[in-house]
């Protein structure tokens, strides 16, 4: 393999790495970072997603619409729960923890009951083209260009919009918003709605590459996970991108040199460090030299 051709491989699963881990996280970002509530059903938010847009594909609707099914038909889930269960655990982080691992496990071992191990997946569209050196996927590509679209319209929705206003305003001070007249009840819901709609899309998207089955989320939470407490909850946007950045490097290069097992560890050994060495997350440190400077 030439330089020139290594550059590009080495380019492309770093695309691919960022592709996932922002999917994968971005709904758990928002929930977290906006609500402090840690989501341990984040990945059965991704299963129904899956299961939704397998269903609806064998239904004979469109693979692009099918996944938008799963989106929404995740975030209607999280509504239910949020105005169920979750919205009585805010500003207890513990009890939240807990009281959402149970969520998680009884959708999953509800579906499992339900419907078994096993469900069909979905065709990967789009091919692939390359060289006996290289090969692309183009669904890898369009992945990473989901993942940029989600981020802009993420960034968006939170900073120019009248909705993103008020969440805002309700996570940072829920007294001060409801006195000016906001409804905080809708805002937690839609806030954990939009999170939960977010990691079912990615479930959806996802289901075209993998096996679907009851705990399929599984597959991706830790990585999830690991990139909401890298990126700490300081800042949103910049947060999700210096943790998807930094952890997606580091994967990338020991996953290309060794394999891939190794490039997972290497990336949990970096998110260990890089905790140890900034607690409260990259965004965090970041927003504290910033306001440092500006003092100074």
């Amino acid at each position: 393999m030439d330089t020139l051709t290594f550059i590009v491989s080495l380019l492309y699963q770093y695309a691919d790495t960022i592709a996932i881990l922002v999917l994968s996280a971005i709904g758990l970002f928002i929930i977290f970072g906006m609500m402090g509530v840690i989501n341990m059903a984040h990945g059965e938010m991704m299963m129904i997603g899956a299961y939704i847009t397998s269903f609806s594909y064998y239904a004979g609707i469109p693979t692009p619409i099918a996944v938008i099914f799963g989106g929404l038909g995740a975030g209607v889930v999280g509504i239910v729960l949020e105005r169920v269960i979750v919205r009585r655990f805010y500003g207890q982080l513990l009890a939240s923890l807990v009281a959402t691992w149970g969520i998680s496990l009884i959708l999953s071992q509800g579906a499992l009951l339900v419907l078994g191990p096993l469900i069909k997946s979905v065709p990967t569209p789009f091919g692939s083209a390359g060289s006996d050196d290289l090969t692309f996927s183009y669904y890898r590509l369009f992945l990473f260009g989901v993942a940029i679209l989600l981020i802009a319209g993420v960034w968006a929705l939170f900073k120019v919009t009248r909705f993103g206003l008020r969440a805002r305003a309700t996570m940072q001070d829920p007294g001060s918003a409801r006195a000016l007249g906001v409804d905080v009840r809708q805002v937690y819901a839609l806030t954990f709605g939009l999170g939960a709609a977010l990691a079912g899309l990615a479930g959806g998207l996802f289901a075209l590459t993998s096996t679907i089955g009851p705990f399929y989320g599984q597959n991706y939470t830790p990585q999830a996970f690991i990139t909401v407490v890298v990126g700490g909850g300081a800042e949103l946007i910049s947060g999700l991108l210096l943790s998807v950045l930094s952890l997606g490097a580091i994967k990338t290069i020991v996953t290309n040199q060794v394999n891939i097992l190794l490039g997972q560890v290497a990336m949990l050994v970096f998110a260990l460090i890089l905790i140890r060495l900034m607690p409260s997350g990259i965004s965090d440190w970041v927003e504290r030299r910033r306001l440092q400077s500006r003092r100074g």
